[in-house]
């Protein structure tokens, strides 16, 4: 004689089962606009992150890698823990490329999710990195340069705000621009590849984020001590031959 006593338990366990609900997820795409192929190693990297407080690094709250990569866009889904949400905190997620260790693209811009703006799917647009770009050097001097990195970290632009950016001015030996919250000016003097930056002076104002970008902003143009220059990036170096940021070639918004 067959038994059927166990089939009502595994039923129950099943029914209990389905009605457990499954971990939220923040999900999007990540692509870039270039017609080219990644090479076949290269891996998808993307955080989410809690950026509420200002001048403190971002609470990280999730986070996938995605290898190998074919064609964008790339779709990702990252779980994270409601427990740990906020609904008056800002939440972001940020994406990179990488190959061999090598940074290929990043996002350069906020992409808000979760908390304070209810939304948790993005679509992100990626910048290459260090790529070819013009084929002769931009110059030095009367080109509009945004900060895209410093040291080895990523510069995002807050929402509602300036990008960080500087421009030297020959006729003048200026030096204008913005930490992305206030207005930068100060004086400079260059020499071949020497470029020394004097005390900049700015606005007061006090934003609710970006505050720490602009203060290691203002720390990498005191260290400078040469620029190099290629196609379409600006590197500044300091006495020790680090490089403190690293600046883009762009248009004045």
């Amino acid at each position: 004689m067959k038994r059927y006593w166990l089939l009502p338990a595994i039923a129950a366990f099943v029914t209990a089962c389905a009605q457990i609900p499954s971990q939220p997820r923040v999900t999007g795409t990540a692509a870039y606009k270039e017609r080219i192929a990644l090479p076949p190693n290269a891996v998808l990297e993307v955080v989410l992150e809690d950026i509420s407080k200002a001048d403190a690094k971002a609470e990280e709250l999730g986070r996938i890698r995605i290898e190998p990569l074919g064609n964008p866009p790339f779709r990702f889904e990252i779980p994270y823990d409601p427990s740990r949400i906020d609904p008056h905190h800002r939440y972001a997620v940020r994406a990179r490329i990488l190959a061999d260790g090598k940074l290929l693209y990043i996002n350069d811009r906020s992409y808000p999710v979760l908390g304070n703006v209810q939304r948790s799917e993005v679509a992100m647009l990626l910048r290459r990195v260090g790529g070819a770009g013009q084929a002769s050097d931009e110059p030095l001097e009367n080109t509009y340069w945004k900060l895209i990195r410093l040291g080895d970290g990523a510069v995002i632009v807050a929402e509602k705000q300036r990008e960080p950016h500087l421009i030297l001015h020959p006729a003048s030996r200026r030096v204008s621009g913005s930490g992305g919250c206030n207005r930068l000016s100060g004086s400079y003097e260059s020499d071949g590849d020497r470029l020394a930056i004097g005390r900049m002076a700015g606005t007061l104002m006090a934003c609710p984020t970006g505050m720490e970008t602009e203060k290691k902003f203002l720390e990498a143009l005191g260290q400078t001590s040469r620029a190099r220059v290629a196609r379409r990036h600006l590197e500044l170096i300091a006495a020790a031959g680090n490089v403190v940021a690293d600046l883009e070639a762009g248009h004045l918004r």
